[in-house]
């Protein structure tokens, strides 16, 4: 009989629901225990101090016994990238059995990659997990079509990646409808909004690859529904997944699950878009979205203005400038014009 890891024992499960009470992280502990689905170990999820998620082996290990490179430390809820102290934790899949690994340099890491093998196999035997099957490379074509994967797009603020469940134009709102108390059927894109958005190529977010060198993605990039260029509160209402009668100021609550997802480019491999999308989820010319939307004149800047700017609003010899830039000109004029009264400067 093998004997099962000591992270895999039934004594590491958490006995109580409780919050760090400084931890951004709301998720329960006991909702984000769960096991591998490439090998069937036992792993606790972790939100990452960068948005993500990440599992982790649920147990720490003496930090002088694990390579750095692969150290974590979990401080007020939040997984983050190093040790602290003499213990750290140990990310799942760097020794994962249902995974493909290089030949491994460190004899700790290899002992461990050698019990997730055996509970693995353990798991196999008794019937508890099966493993996955190989594809042959006509199902891994039939598997590509539209009929076996669903068409998932990509929406991008910045920095943030989020995958949608459906296309853009038919990404439903999470909200309680105020009649009828089931999740509202309206769909986040707003069909009377003249901007909300546009189809833009942007570098694919790859994560870093352990010892250097380029990864499987650097230099490619794919096409995402970027909203760099909407509001900040627009930007949040689409991050939350809401319709526009659930945006800002409502108190709605969820009566569904916010299905939208940090975009990781090994799982989500097949919502990259090498090809420009030929529909918009808001047809609206371009000449007349430059018409009803202005943007700041300053260099960089992003920020705009729906609608016609007043004549009030134009800075001479400038533009339109958002808050933020026009408190940059400002101050900017009030020193060059005190440099230019004062002649002993």
């Amino acid at each position: 009989m093998t004997t099962p890891a000591p992270w895999d024992s039934s004594s590491q499960l958490p006995q109580s629901m409780r919050l760090h009470p400084h931890t951004p992280s709301k998720a329960l502990r006991s909702d984000n225990v769960g096991r591998c689905l490439y090998c069937f170990n036992r792993i606790w999820w972790f939100d990452r101090a960068d948005g993500g998620r990440i599992p982790l082996i649920p147990m720490e290990f003496l930090s002088a016994r694990v390579p750095a490179n692969v150290r974590w430390n979990v401080d007020a809820g939040l997984a983050r990238s190093g040790a602290v102290g003499d213990h750290c934790w140990i990310p799942h899949p760097v020794v994962c059995p249902g995974l493909e690994h290089e030949v491994f340099t460190d004899p700790g890491l290899a002992d461990l990659y050698r019990q997730s093998s055996l509970n693995m196999q353990a798991a196999i035997r008794e019937g508890r997990f099966s493993a996955p099957l190989l594809q042959t490379e006509d199902e891994e074509t039939a598997a590509e079509t539209p009929s076996r994967m669903p068409c998932q797009d990509v929406i991008a603020y910045h920095s943030v990646y989020l995958v949608v469940p459906t296309t853009v134009d038919e990404l439903q709102c999470v909200a309680a409808s105020h009649a009828s108390g089931e999740r509202c059927a309206n769909t986040v894109v707003d069909p009377h909004a003249l901007y909300q958005g546009e189809w833009a190529e942007q570098p694919v977010p790859h994560p870093r690859v352990r010892g250097g060198g380029a990864g499987l993605w650097e230099g490619q990039t794919m096409w995402v529904w970027s909203l760099n260029a909407v509001g900040y509160q627009e930007s949040v209402r689409w991050r939350s997944q809401r319709c526009p009668e659930h945006g800002a100021g409502s108190t709605a609550p969820d009566a569904h699950p916010r299905e939208c997802e940090h975009f990781d480019a090994i799982r989500h491999g097949h919502c990259i878009r090498h090809i420009k999308p030929a529909t918009s989820p808001v047809a609206v010319p371009r000449e007349l979205r430059q018409v009803q939307r202005t943007r700041c004149a300053a260099g960089g800047c992003l920020n705009g203005k729906a609608g016609r700017v007043p004549e009030h609003e134009l800075v001479p010899g400038v533009g339109w400038l958002c808050w933020r830039c026009r408190r940059k000109h400002t101050s900017r004029r009030i020193t060059q014009r005190r440099w230019q009264s004062d002649p002993e400067v």
